[in-house]
C-alpha cells in the first residue's frame, strides 16, 4: 500500500494545496455569503443583458450610440412613441 501512497502522493496533494491556495484567495468572499448571503448573481444577469443588448448593437456606428442602448436597457427605460 505504501507505494500507491508514493506514486499518487504529487497529484493528490498538489490537487490538495491547490484547493487551500483557491480557499485563502476567496476567503473573505466565501464568509460574506455565509454571513450576509451575498452572492454575485445580480452582477451576473446584468452582464448577461449587456451582452446580448452588444450583441444586437453591432450596426450602431458609434460607442455613443451602445452606452444610450445600454443605459435604456440597463435601465429599463422606454423610448417615447412619436
Amino acid at each position: 500500500m505504501r507505494w500507491v501512497a508514493r506514486f499518487y502522493k504529487a497529484s493528490l496533494f498538489g490537487s490538495m494545496a491547490k484547493l487551500a491556495q483557491m480557499i485563502e484567495r476567496h476567503l473573505a468572499g466565501v464568509l460574506a455569503h455565509w454571513k450576509w448571503g451575498v452572492t454575485n448573481a445580480f452582477m451576473e444577469g446584468l452582464n448577461s443583458v449587456l451582452s446580448v443588448t452588444k450583441r444586437k448593437a453591432r450596426g450602431y456606428r458609434s460607442t455613443t450610440h451602445l452606452i444610450a442602448v445600454l443605459y435604456f436597457t440597463a435601465g429599463k427605460l422606454r423610448l417615447p412613441q412619436s
